[in-house]
């Protein structure tokens, strides 16, 4: 269970919550609830959030037992909102300037939190294929950097054909498995028998989807994982910090509902396929996949 963090709505022409009030809210809320359903969340934050809200991220770390990774939306960072359009999407850039900017990126988060962090999402999933190599030589470990079947040339997002399930992803090809120190990619769960979301695939966000789609799309996964035996049975969910996870209130734009009965969805698919739904940030992933690895 993934959210994005991002900045208030006036600072983040990609989209973001509308004051730091609801972005606290919003982010507190998912993660207690997680918690209480036997989850840990993995937030991915922009650095100018990790500074605004740091407090809140370490709390929650040590509270609910959230992995704190990074998050990057070239156009939303500093002050480059204010003139979003002389800003590429991460993907647009070439990988001396990927480096210049995740590496500066970092050394902020880095102050804010308190510690470097090791997993990394960009903005749109937005990636080329320098990226990686990036990732890794800046000392990233791990993250969930793509969305199998997202085809978005505006984003600089494009994977019609990429790996599916966890995997050490390739330093010269986006799309192909490789032998990096990076457990990339916990690839984001949609359902690739949709086509007809602007993504290209049958996106699931929890902010659009209904409960009965997202566990659709996981059980479609899960179903294929256990006929190939793939090592690492898996679902990633994606999320942000502009929706509300607290309403009871029918009446009010709010997700809570939706969010509980996909949980209660993934807890009867699991028992259908004799598993057992295990909750686990970027960094379990990554320690469970080195485990597979080494038989």
């Amino acid at each position: 269970m993934t959210m994005d963090v991002e900045r208030i709505a006036a600072c983040s022409p990609m989209g973001g919550p509308p004051d730091w009030d609801f972005a606290e809210r919003s982010v507190r809320s998912y993660c207690e609830l997680l918690k209480g359903h036997g989850f840990k969340v993995t937030l991915f934050i922009v650095p100018d959030t990790a500074e605004k809200q740091a407090g809140l991220f370490r709390e929650l770390a040590d509270s609910t037992g959230a992995e704190l990774g990074m998050h990057m939306h070239p156009q939303c960072w500093r002050d480059h909102y204010l003139n979003p359009d002389d800003h590429e999407y991460l993907g647009g850039y070439s990988g001396i300037d990927q480096y210049r900017i995740l590496e500066e990126g970092m050394s902020q988060w880095e102050y804010a939190i308190g510690h470097q962090p090791k997993a990394f999402r960009g903005g749109n999933f937005s990636a080329n294929d320098e990226t990686f190599g990036v990732l890794v030589d800046l000392g990233f470990k791990h993250g969930s950097v793509s969305q199998p079947g997202r085809t978005v040339t505006k984003f600089r997002a494009s994977r019609p054909d990429a790996v599916w399930d966890v995997h050490r992803p390739h330093r010269s090809f986006r799309c192909a498995e490789g032998n990096l120190d990076f457990v990339e990619e916990i690839p984001l769960t949609s359902d690739r028998s949709r086509s007809d979301h602007w993504t290209g695939v049958g996106d699931v966000r929890l902010e659009n989807a209904s409960s009965e789609q997202i566990v659709s799309a996981a059980s479609q996964e899960v179903t294929r994982q256990v006929e190939e035996s793939v090592p690492l049975k898996h679902v990633c969910i994606l999320t942000h910090n502009f929706v509300n996870y607290w309403s009871q209130d029918a009446l009010k734009e709010n997700r809570l509902d939706v969010l509980k009965r996909a949980l209660e969805g993934f807890d009867h698919m699991a028992e259908n396929f004799g598993l057992e739904v295990r909750g686990a940030t970027t960094a379990d992933i990554r320690k469970a996949y080195l485990e597979t690895e080494r038989g």
